[in-house]
């Protein structure tokens, strides 16, 4: 796997423009970074970085291959990710480096060469644990697993990373290079950015579906300004003997039946509505707006005829259960790249603090705090401390930090642990345990 990009060369002199950097994934042992020339030969697979892969490929004195410009073995990281050279003008402290990183380590390198004798000199930028770089005094807060580099048109360096190692994270993060012990005099940095030259022909846009417009008169019925009578209920029956009484007309019905009966004038027309669908060109469709939606009713809402609150139960016919206690922990999350189900007893360690859930800080996090999780679960044991991310990143907020227990403790609350939602742990990872299979009832 290769990672390339063109060095665009310095803006006053020109030096190095033209240069095309690639970082070369390594095989067992080595990663490495190549300046590539026309028609050389780089040593695969006879040599990995400086050292020999096959001794009799790399004894062979036809070889003739170009060495790498730098290599670094597997403890500082797995996987490089080829960057740029640095070219921007706000940060006049990284002119001129090969800025680079490992996608498993985190690490983000850099190169720097010497005019003299044409070396490059290795000097590393974050140590990918939240401190503050020796050079060039960089603040590291960022996901972990960085996935490429980016420029703009100003020459100014980007990168985007996750906090989970796959290649199906659905959501990334994209940072910006900031040096804040030197930056350039205010003004300075004025760039205009250059049109974008097209040699290919520009297609026509031409849609698929067109839009038909039905103009739709409505008009309303003259109507009577009369009340609708309603209609008279049936008379009981009368017992016999009994004489009635014809009941005086009271006040109400005098004042209507001097009242007249008048018409009211034909109402105007309503102004045309709109309806809309779209169609095929050359199909003709017959296809009915979609009905809107009525507002539920009470008894959907929840509440009966009368007002009152419904029941709510479950097809088993038993309440739900209300909010968990404070301090209860659960395993969530899902296994591998592929996001394999988890078995019963693994997966990330989520707590329930202060009406939510939340996540716990994977960086102090040893065995004696897993083993108390895995006992307020109801499992006899903790088998292995899982790493951070392994079970996926949450979107949980993370709100135990330095988490320390001595292993005796009945709930994770009670170990030592920084106050609620204080915490220096970067997203992706979080804390995982997997628990042994003997279950027992859980501690209430």
């Amino acid at each position: 796997m290769w990672r390339c990009s063109v060095d665009r060369g310095d803006s006053e002199t020109g030096a190095g423009r033209g240069r095309l950097f690639c970082g070369d994934v390594g095989q067992n042992k080595f990663e490495e970074v190549d300046i590539i020339q026309r028609g050389a030969n780089y040593g695969w697979r006879a040599k990995e970085g400086f050292s020999c892969y096959d001794k009799k490929l790399c004894t062979n004195s036809s070889l003739n291959d170009v060495l790498p410009i730098f290599a670094y073995p597997h403890r500082l990281g797995r996987s490089v990710i080829g960057g740029y050279v640095y070219r921007g003008c706000e940060m006049p402290n990284l002119n001129g480096l090969y800025i680079f990183a490992d996608f498993m380590s985190g690490r983000l390198m850099s190169l720097k060469e010497e005019t003299h004798s044409g070396r490059w000199s290795y000097q590393e930028i974050c140590m990918g644990r939240g401190e503050v770089c020796n050079f060039p005094k960089l603040i590291n807060n960022y996901y972990q697993y960085i996935i490429s580099f980016a420029e703009d048109e100003a020459g100014e360096l980007y990168f985007m990373s996750s906090g989970n190692p796959s290649a199906y994270v659905p959501a990334g993060t994209v940072y910006k290079f900031i040096d804040p012990s030197r930056r350039a005099p205010p003004g300075k940095c004025r760039f205009k950015p250059k049109p974008v030259t097209v040699k290919g022909k520009l297609l026509p846009f031409r849609p698929k579906e067109k839009l038909i417009l039905e103009v739709k008169t409505t008009t309303v019925a003259p109507t009577s300004a009369r009340p609708r009578p309603r209609p008279r209920p049936r008379p009981r029956p009368r017992p016999t003997g009994a004489t009635t009484r014809r009941p005086k007309a009271g006040r109400k019905e005098k004042t209507q039946a001097a009242t007249t009966t008048t018409t009211a004038p034909a109402a105007a027309p309503q102004p045309p509505t709109l309806s809309w669908h779209w169609e095929m060109p050359g199909r003709p469709t017959t296809k009915a707006l979609p009905k809107t939606r009525t507002p539920p009713t009470e008894a959907e809402r929840g509440r009966g005829a009368g007002g009152r609150r419904v029941d709510q139960r479950s097809k088993t016919g038993k309440r739900r259960r209300g909010r968990p206690q404070e301090g209860t922990v659960r395993l969530a999350g899902t296994r591998g790249q592929r996001r394999k189900r988890r078995r019963p007893g693994e997966g990330r360690v989520e707590v329930y603090v202060s009406g939510r859930w939340g996540t716990v800080c994977g960086r102090s996090w040893d065995s004696g705090s897993a083993a108390v999780v895995c006992r307020q679960l109801g499992y006899q044991g903790v088998a292995r401390v899982a790493g951070m991310a392994e079970f996926g990143a949450s979107g949980l907020p993370i709100v135990l930090g330095s988490v320390r227990c001595v292993g005796t403790e009945r709930k994770i609350l009670r170990c030592r642990h920084r106050p609620l939602g204080e915490h220096d742990c970067p997203r992706g990872q979080e804390a995982g345990v997997i628990c042994r299979r003997q279950h027992t009832p859980p501690r209430t």
